[in-house]
Parts: C-alpha cells; structure tokens; sequence
C-alpha cells in the first residue's frame, strides 16, 4: 500500500515538475510553438489542482485503513482496503487521461521525437 502512496505522490510531484521543464527545456528540442507552450501550461495548472485533490483522498484512504488495522477489525480492515485501492485507481485514471490531454497537444512529428526520446517506464 505505501508503495502505490508513493507511487501517486511521485507521479503528482512529476506532473507539477514537468509544467517547468516543459516550457524550459522541451520547447527548443519539441519545436513547441508559443500557443502550445500556453497551452500546455494552463493544462497542467488545472490538472494539478485535480491531482492534488486525489491524492489528497489517497492519503486520506490510507489513514482510515491505518485506523482500521489498529483497531483490529476485520470488516473495517476490509473496507478501508477496498477505499484505498478505489482511491488510487481513481488516481491513476486521471493521471493517464491527463497524459492523453498533454499529448493531444502535440503534432504528430512532436509525439514521434517525445515517444523516441522518452525512457520506457519500468513495472
């Protein structure tokens, strides 16, 4: 469980993260037009807004499932269990759909030299 905690909480701080590096650094390589940097930015504004918000419920999952260890309870064990995971799944399903809206901004030429340049995540 600390595992996916740390796992949303390193893919919220890499989302604000990237807003900078971004702009920085990827426009000369991704050729981004000015429009495109803008676009990106606001973006990743509003989506780290919502990001913070589920981690928020994240965290907030893992302390009732904390609570509920402590109290030895078998059936709130359960449903705290079941809290958390429905929280970082919601998590995860943002993450990657904002992953989608960042690379709809993207030309096709550009989506090609991100995906060519890019590390391949490991499981």
């Amino acid at each position: 469980m600390k595992l996916h905690r740390t796992m949303s909480l390193a893919l919220a701080a890499t989302l604000a993260i990237t807003s900078f590096a971004l702009t920085a650094h990827a426009q000369q390589p991704l050729n981004l037009s000015d429009a495109q940097v803008f676009r990106i930015q606001a973006l990743l504004l509003s989506q780290s807004k919502e990001i913070r918000s589920l981690t928020a419920n994240v965290e907030a999952a893992q302390q009732t499932l904390n609570a509920a260890i402590a109290k030895g309870d078998p059936v709130l064990t359960a449903t705290a269990v079941l809290s958390l995971d429905a929280a970082e799944k919601a998590l995860k399903n943002v993450q990657l759909a904002q992953q989608r809206n960042l690379l709809s901004l993207l030309t096709d030429s550009q989506k090609q030299l991100l995906k060519s340049t890019s590390i391949p995540a490991s499981d």
